[in-house]
């Protein structure tokens, strides 16, 4: 970000909230005009009450008009929009990279830190201080549940969220899954304890195991202490999960000898939600899983990847195929050589 920004947003609070917002409303006006205020608002995961403000505004400004059939785009408002595009690519610090390997991607955006985690530490730390700006800029003010799922990468930066993101804000964190067969410092019940502490937030557990039959889970989710929880992760407003190595999280899970023998015959690569993706990013296995279902990405308006090293490269382009497109991925330098095939 330019050195005039934050001086610009210390003058005037959240201008670079306000400016980014109006720009996404114009963006979906221009995308899929005549559009209604209620398309726009569950694009974004805005209030339909905030998009009528934003787009009174935007008609008064003489950007949109705005008709019984839906809204539409003024040539002011596309040559505003146009003109708009590059600075809000300088807010959000998207270099040339980022913006290649997001279209390579096809999803909204990447952010690449320095170096590669294989071999330096130090990325988590980045990591986590990107995934802070991130939310800090995607979070409406007011309530927010941020559904968390476990992994290593995750466990790592949790501590690098700042209490900056609860200001004006009440945040609850929420385990997406359930106790897997892992590190108790690597499961999503432990990191959302980190992030409410760092933040000042809320948060709640799941103590169940994650993998059950499809009896128990049919038994589990009408418990009162669990569905309050089940409940939380229906409404969610930001998803922050990992990406896995499918032999790794198969292991964790517990395959036996047969059941690993048969994911290498089937080339399986990668792991998310409980599915087993190969390298083309067809699903190839999956377990029942209490907690996120892999289902419900679409209907979340926001959703981070967090994923990084060498290693992870294609993993992550296995399972990319599938990600919603409002995805964000955060990852390093490591990982986005690889998939770019950058020397």
């Amino acid at each position: 970000m330019y050195s005039e920004f934050p001086v610009l947003e210390a003058l005037v609070p959240d201008v670079l909230k306000v400016f980014r917002q109006r720009y996404l409303v114009l963006e979906q006006i221009e995308l899929h005009a005549p559009i209604g205020r209620r398309y726009v608002a569950q694009a974004l995961g805005l209030s339909e009450r905030n998009v009528r403000t934003e787009t009174e505004y935007l008609r008064t400004l003489g950007l949109i008009e705005i008709k019984s059939f839906g809204m539409f785009m003024t040539e002011k408002g596309k040559k505003t929009l146009q003109d708009a595009a590059p600075l809000i690519d300088r807010l959000f610090n998207a270099r040339q990279t980022e913006i290649d390997l997001a279209r390579k991607l096809g999803i909204e955006r990447t952010i690449i830190v320095p170096g590669d985690s294989d071999l330096q530490e130090l990325v988590y730390e980045r990591m986590g201080e990107e995934l802070n700006a991130a939310l800090d800029l995607l979070l409406p003010l007011g309530h927010s549940i941020i559904t968390v799922l476990g992994g290593a990468a995750l466990a790592k930066s949790a501590k690098d969220l700042s209490k900056s993101l609860s200001k004006n804000r009440q945040l609850e964190f929420v385990p997406g899954r359930g106790a897997l067969g892992e590190d108790v410092a690597f499961q999503s019940n432990t990191i959302v304890q980190e992030m409410a502490a760092e933040t000042g937030g809320k948060y709640k557990t799941l103590y169940l195991p994650e993998q059950v039959s499809y009896e128990a889970y049919k038994s589990l989710i009408r418990e009162s202490t669990f569905a309050d929880v089940l409940e939380d992760i229906a409404k969610t407003d930001i998803v922050i999960h990992g990406i896995g190595l499918a032999l790794e999280m198969a292991r964790r899970r517990g395959y036996d000898s047969i059941r690993l023998s048969e994911l290498r015959e089937k080339k399986v690569v990668t792991e998310c939600f409980g599915c087993f993706f190969d390298g083309d990013g067809k699903i190839v296995d999956r377990v029942q899983q209490v907690g996120l279902q892999f289902e419900d990405l679409n209907k979340i308006p926001h959703i981070f990847a967090f994923a990084c090293g060498g290693h992870k490269a294609k993993a992550i382009e296995a399972y990319m195929p599938n990600a919603p497109h409002q995805t964000w991925l955060i990852t390093d330098e490591g990982a986005s050589k690889q998939i770019l095939k950058e020397k």
